[in-house]
């Protein structure tokens, strides 16, 4: 029954999202403001972390699965961008490489404030 009510909560943040693309024209896309808001309320503690575990744990243990329809989409139009798929797979490539790099850039910055507050603590 928890995980009913996790997942629950996990699709009543989506449909809020939605509703506020719908609101705001399409501006910004409804799983983006739907992560947004779920950031939020988990940041502001409205929603603890428990209370969407096991859901989220699922959908991360799952995400393969819905990467499967884009996979298929783009063996659909293949057609159409093999003469461009050298300059897709170095895009690809490129922007994993940086990913991997500001994520790697975030946990330095972020160990040496936390270190930074540990010696602080110290002192104190």
């Amino acid at each position: 029954m928890n995980y009913l009510r996790e997942l629950g909560v996990i699709l009543a943040i989506c449909v809020i999202g939605e509703v506020i693309s719908v609101l705001i024209g399409g501006a910004l896309p409804a799983n983006v403001l739907g992560m947004i808001l779920l950031l939020a309320l988990l940041a502001t503690r409205l929603i603890k972390a428990r209370q969407v575990e096991h859901a989220a744990d699922f959908f991360l243990k799952n995400m393969a699965i819905f990467f499967l329809p884009v996979s298929l989409g783009i063996l659909d139009i293949y057609a159409q961008i093999k003469s461009q798929f050298i300059a897709i797979i170095a895009v690809c490539v490129i922007t994993t490489f940086l990913t991997a790099l500001a994520t790697a850039a975030t946990v330095h910055y972020i160990l040496i404030l936390q270190s930074k507050r540990k010696d602080k603590n110290k002192n104190v």
